[in-house]
């Protein structure tokens, strides 16, 4: 296909997208993100694929809290197979990184919500029970930083196309913090009020701030959609399919 085709580039999101996917089924999930990635790349490479950008994620980096923005270099200790997968992708790249034919990026996407998603999210819990009027229970966890979609997208977009990328790696986030209530209170503003339960007896599911400054300053990512807008969105979304 990519012979026949002639792509110039890839955006590559397929594969297992989440640590609920496949939970139980560990060596699947890893066949599919670690060797369906690089079948795909090493198919890039013998058919003259120009740019090749892969959809990693922050699980890669694994369960972490700094007090600030953590960069590019930040040790990889994923914490379930999902992580393990992407970071092994992303190590697969830095050891061709700038030694193959083939320009190379990986984007670090923190937790995308927004219509559409088909997997288990906070978000989603939330809003779904707004909508329903019913009180949601979620695990405890830190501030956490997002992405809408849109923003993911435009991100993936944007790298993809730059000539001007410094790195192999870049984090994707908006740059703020949310806790737990404030989705809940995201969806107040929204004209949809829920009761928000948190569930204290794990530890908090923990992510800190990321450093998103080398993807402003290498493909001019710019986030628009903070998680208030984001959540009005979904909440328009879901109602319009209730109706």
């Amino acid at each position: 296909l990519l012979a026949a085709e002639r792509f110039t580039h890839i955006i590559h999101t397929g594969g297992v997208s989440g640590p609920m996917v496949l939970a139980d089924r560990p060596e699947q999930l890893i066949a599919i993100n670690v060797m369906g990635s690089l079948n795909l790349l090493q198919a890039a490479i013998v058919t003259g694929v120009k740019t090749f950008v892969y959809c990693s994620s922050v699980s890669a980096v694994g369960e972490y809290y700094e007090d600030t923005p953590i960069g590019d270099d930040y040790p990889l200790r994923p914490t379930n197979a999902y992580g393990a997968s992407q970071a092994a992708v992303d190590m697969v790249l830095r050891g061709l990184w700038r030694r193959v034919p083939l320009d190379l990026c990986s984007l670090r996407f923190t937790g995308i919500y927004g219509p559409g998603r088909r997997t288990q999210f906070v978000i989603d819990d939330v809003v779904d029970a707004a909508v329903k009027g019913h009180p949601v229970r979620v695990p405890a966890a830190t501030d956490w930083p997002y992405i809408y979609i849109d923003d993911a997208a435009d991100a993936a977009v944007a790298a993809c196309f730059s000539e001007h990328r410094t790195q192999l790696t870049y984090f994707i986030a908006y740059p703020e913090q949310v806790p737990l209530a404030g989705l809940a209170t995201a969806t107040s503003l929204a004209g949809h009020p829920v009761g928000l339960e948190i569930d204290s007896t794990k530890p908090p599911l923990a992510r800190g701030p990321l450093d998103i400054s080398p993807a402003q300053r290498d493909f001019g990512f710019s986030p628009k959609i903070d998680h208030r807008e984001g959540i009005r969105r979904m909440l328009v979304a879901r109602t319009m399919t209730v109706v």
